[in-house]
């Protein structure tokens, strides 16, 4: 990278580099050599350590000291800051390894990682780990051998060649020992040292295994597509979709939580710390968000309340078993760096930093140009499978006798006509902003002699020229992002929808299974060749559009969004295009 393109680099803002390709992010991450201010390196690196959720790992540290009879010495109060620092320095190195899935699930953390800089995060590690292990000296070898075991599980965790994080069941244990590690500092670093736990340790040891195991699997959720696409295999990308995989974590969490009344029962805890339970409907709550939530950016505000939660739990289990001074610093600091985390904002997931460009809109232009050829572009693209999704996407819709279907965006027309030929007693009405393609559309319906059940309108989605509550189902194929405010335009179709009408959105997209991935981006590099040689950008155009697609889950967020529901969706030809259906939900909402 030469200087004048290290200053033009440096000059990118948020938008700017997210709306790069993963390649190019770490291209650019990998590359950059600049080294920030200390106020904005401090900063970052806090923003990515993610503070608040090294709290479960404190208030562990504090009931293992409770346990013990520990007090507040200058050894505990250090012991605390080690704990507190197994959950902050993991979280560092998983951002130094993870730019591959988090350019995908987390953009805008790379982003933080960028104006940061490779070489000065792993000096930071370097000097944590130093730190850590070197302070550890002071109670003791045994406890100094502890602590390198743990700071090699957590490098592993991360690094190649264990990568553990890359293998389920092993990742959710060693993800475990977040809690679990600092525990067993608070119970190791009091007199008279690293000793064999009792069995009432054991007890709350194996419950802070389970629970955070559970907490692992509810975590690996939101990234569930960014994962999958970089080909991380995790506990959640092993089921085979959202829905599942969040059920799964959720099962495991409820379950978990299930098992804390046993600690009481075989006399581990106090029988008052059962009034922790009461976060128990609360933790339903959550389950159910994160079935519905669907994609990143709802799964990680579903995450960063369920943080929250985890410590309320855990802070009312610190206090009812151990009423003491210590544990009320503990919560009291814990509430601090929660409230001070939020309130300024000094985190890497937030609800911005999973947030993904839209792809580029295809211009008006273009459409002039490639009016007589749109159909046969599609069939190109499509590998000659768009007859067959337009014909999909006409039966996937439940329609009753005598039925009126908007078409938007129609372009030539073609949904339209598949539309009206499913059934004679089918009126369409279709819109769209470009007159090049409805003049091709309207040459067709009279050629096919189905002027009388469709008619041509040209129409800005936005402001539709139709009364309220008009049509039994609304279709949008191939152009929802090319809508200047998806949100308006979804309103609009709200508008126009009968109560319990249906949206069909039918997109292109990059198929899952690998070897049909790679065979369809190479297929598209030769049609962008092609185009660049006789200078026809539409091949071009859209191969930008379509490599920049970021999953299925950006189409639901905007319909749930929206507050249509009973939202499925159907992967057509092993991915290259996929069907989004939702439904209208009532009178009141559709007016």
């Amino acid at each position: 990278m030469t200087a004048h393109d290290e200053l033009a680099a440096d000059q990118l803002t948020l938008a700017a580099f997210t709306a790069l390709s993963p390649a190019r992010q770490a291209e650019l991450l990998h590359a950059r050599r600049v080294r920030p201010a200390l106020g904005e390196a401090a900063r970052v690196l806090v923003m990515l350590g993610r503070p608040r959720t090294c709290i479960p790992g404190l208030l562990a540290y504090t009931l293992a000291l409770g346990q013990v009879g520990g007090e507040l010495t200058p050894g505990t109060v250090w012991g605390a800051v080690l704990a507190f620092l197994v959950g902050f320095s993991g979280n560092l190195h998983n951002v130094y390894t993870d730019v591959a899935e988090d350019s995908r699930n987390l953009p805008g953390r790379v982003f933080l990682l960028y104006r940061l800089g490779l070489p000065t995060l792993r000096g930071v590690l370097v000097a944590l780990n130093v730190l850590m292990a070197g302070s550890a000296l002071c109670y003791g070898i045994d406890f100094f051998l502890f602590v390198v075991i743990g700071l090699i599980g957590l490098h592993q965790y991360s690094f190649r060649p264990l990568r553990m994080k890359a293998r389920p069941v092993l990742g959710l244990y060693v993800f475990a020992q977040a809690v679990v590690g600092p525990f067993l500092i608070g119970w190791f670093a009091v007199p008279p040292g690293p000793r064999w736990p009792d069995a009432q340790i054991w007890s709350v040891l194996l419950f802070l295994l389970a629970w955070f195991v559970a907490k692992g699997l509810f975590k690996n959720v939101p990234d569930y597509y960014g994962d999958r696409e970089a080909g991380l295999r995790t506990s959640a990308t092993f089921f085979p979709s959202w829905g599942s995989a969040a059920l799964a974590a959720s099962a495991a969490t409820v379950a978990s939580y299930l098992c804390y009344p046993l600690l009481a029962l075989t006399g581990a805890v106090p029988m008052r710390s059962l009034l922790a339970m009461l976060w128990v409907p609360v933790v339903l709550v959550q389950c159910v968000r994160l079935v519905r939530a669907g994609d990143g950016p709802h799964g990680n505000e579903v995450l960063r309340v369920d943080m929250v939660l985890s410590s309320a739990f855990l802070a009312t289990v610190l206090v009812l078993t151990f009423p003491t001074i210590t544990s009320a610093a503990a919560v009291l600091l814990s509430a601090i760096i929660l409230v001070t985390s939020d309130m300024t904002n000094m985190d890497s997931r937030r609800a911005v930093d999973a947030e993904l460009p839209e792809r580029p809109r295809t211009p008006q232009r273009l459409f002039d140009r490639v009016a007589r050829y749109y159909d046969t572009l599609n069939s190109l693209l499509s590998l000659g499978q768009d007859r067959r999704w337009r014909a999909f996407t006409a039966h996937a819709l439940r329609l009753p006798p005598g039925a009126c279907v908007l078409d938007l965006a129609t372009g030539t027309g073609s949904l339209a006509v598949s539309l009206a030929r499913r059934r004679t007693d089918m009126r369409v009405v279709g819109c769209d902003l470009n007159s090049a393609m409805l003049a091709v559309g309207r040459r067709r319906i009279h050629r096919l002699g189905l002027a009388g059940r469709v008619r041509l309108l040209r129409a800005d989605a936005a402001a539709l020229p139709l009364a309220g509550q008009s049509f039994d189902a609304v279709c949008v194929a191939f152009a929802i992002d090319d809508m200047a405010d998806r949100s308006l335009v979804a309103a609009e179709i709200r508008r126009v929808l009968r109560p319990g009408g249906q949206l069909a959105v039918l997109e292109l997209a990059v198929p899952e299974q690998p070897f049909l991935r790679r065979f369809y981006k190479g297929l598209l590099t030769i049609m962008a060749a092609l185009g660049r040689a006789r200078r026809f950008d539409a091949y071009r155009h859209l191969r930008v559009e379509i490599l920049g697609y970021r999953g299925a889950n950006a189409v639901r967020s905007l319909l749930v969004d929206s507050g249509f529901r009973a939202y499925r969706r159907h992967a057509l030809t092993g991915g290259i295009a996929v069907l989004h259906v939702a439904e209208c939900p009532g009178e009141a909402a559709c007016r």
